[in-house]
């Protein structure tokens, strides 16, 4: 007998007892996947913790070393948003220019979708079926900086108090940074020589999700549990899960693999990822190739940032 442990809130852990190939868990079969759900009511403890989880984080580009890094950053990367019909209230973005030069950035607002894989494909401002930039307005949108120097930049939504402002909404701010052109003049220049130049540049996005109260973003269900052997060398497990719901969820992945002959098991990536309404996402895990073969079970995990409960599916296979 052996016992696992999953944390599905920030102080409440559920424990599931494995016996050799079976959940002690009633459980839905289904060849030899099986979906569950698991509720609070299983084996609860309560695990008090100074924990706290951040949703801002922060990018940067630039140098990092064990001394002071040394770069452009940008802060928080995301927003999460849960704004009322007719509410409106202003927020700051970070700049900060931890280089000896001087650095000069616009600000511009832009629509996204989203696909299966997680890339976005961008859209002009308020174009997207789900946009929130038609409610936001950003001041200032040219920043100059001077060396070592940062910024806070206001943006202020305002939803509307209209059934649009019922909806879940979405769009990502561009931070880019402005370089001079600098003029060409070629060593071997003619009457008919056209000089070409490029100029590198980069562009911190920030993205911007607003959930209204009233919807539902908690209905991300797995759509499918499998392992991918269309490389033999290098086998994954794939979680496909679709949000059902009409508001933005955001979930943390994980898969514990477990080795039905010795009992040792093993955490795969953990995945942090944002899924927006009506999306079919699928979340790849590499199998490490130091497992050595033989007969596995592999549980994977849903974890909701606002839920009392997980969604899990768990499947045997072999290496």
């Amino acid at each position: 007998m052996k016992t696992f442990c999953f944390s599905i809130k920030k102080n409440i852990f559920v424990y599931i007892i494995l016996v050799k190939q079976s959940l002690y868990i009633p459980l839905r079969m289904h060849k030899k996947r099986t979906t569950l759900k698991i509720v609070l009511l299983l084996f609860v403890c309560l695990h008090i913790q100074g924990q706290n989880r951040n949703n801002a984080t922060s990018k940067s580009v630039g140098v990092s070393s064990s001394k002071k890094s040394v770069g452009v950053s940008v802060s928080p990367a995301h927003f999460h948003l849960d704004l009322k019909q007719g509410e409106s209230k202003t927020y700051s973005i970070t700049i900060n220019n931890d280089t000896p030069v001087s650095k000069s950035f616009n600000l511009n607002m832009f629509d996204f979708n989203m696909n299966g894989k997680g890339k976005s494909a961008f859209l002009p401002a308020g174009e997207g079926e789900y946009s929130l930039s038609k409610w936001v307005n950003i001041t200032p949108t040219f920043v100059e900086l001077k060396p070592r120097e940062k910024r806070k930049v206001e943006f202020t939504v305002s939803v509307p108090n209209t059934s649009e402002g019922k909806k879940a909404a979405w769009s990502i701010i561009m931070v880019e940074l402005q370089e001079a052109r600098k003029r060409l003049d070629p060593s071997n220049k003619t009457a008919s020589t056209v000089a070409l130049g490029v100029v590198p540049t980069y562009a911190f996005g920030v993205f911007v999700y607003q959930n209204p109260p009233n919807v539902d973003v908690n209905q991300v269900e797995f759509v499918d549990f499998y392992v991918s052997d269309d490389d033999e060398k290098s086998k994954k497990i794939a979680i496909v899960s679709e949000n059902k719901g009409d508001g933005i969820a955001y979930c943390t992945s994980y898969i514990d693999v477990t080795n039905l002959e010795t009992g040792e098991q093993e955490r795969l990536t953990v995945k942090k990822f944002t899924i927006l309404p009506g999306l079919i996402r699928d979340f790849i895990f590499p199998i490490p190739e130091r497992l050595p073969k033989g007969k596995y079970l592999a549980v994977g995990v849903l974890d909701f940032e606002n839920s009392e409960e997980i969604q899990a599916a768990k499947m045997e296979f072999e290496l």
